[in-house]
């Protein structure tokens, strides 16, 4: 695998990323969670835009669990 050309989705400072080698070579190794790599930018941003969407939906079934019924 070409490493050089390889883009990765991350977790850190509680947000996902999608960031390249190149990039993720800069970050310190305890600053981020490596959830996926992939071998281009626009397959990682696929999966950085389906775990954004999975998250809208936790945080809005949360809300509507926490939302007293209206009378």
């Amino acid at each position: 695998m070409d490493f050089q050309n390889t883009w990765y989705v991350i977790e850190r400072h509680n947000r996902y990323e999608a960031v390249s080698h190149e990039v993720l070579c800069t970050f310190e190794a305890d600053t981020y969670v490596m959830l996926q790599n992939f071998e281009t930018h626009h397959e990682a941003l696929v999966e950085l835009r389906r775990l954004i969407r999975i998250e809208i939906e936790e945080t809005q079934q949360k809300l509507m669990s926490n939302t007293p019924p209206k009378f």
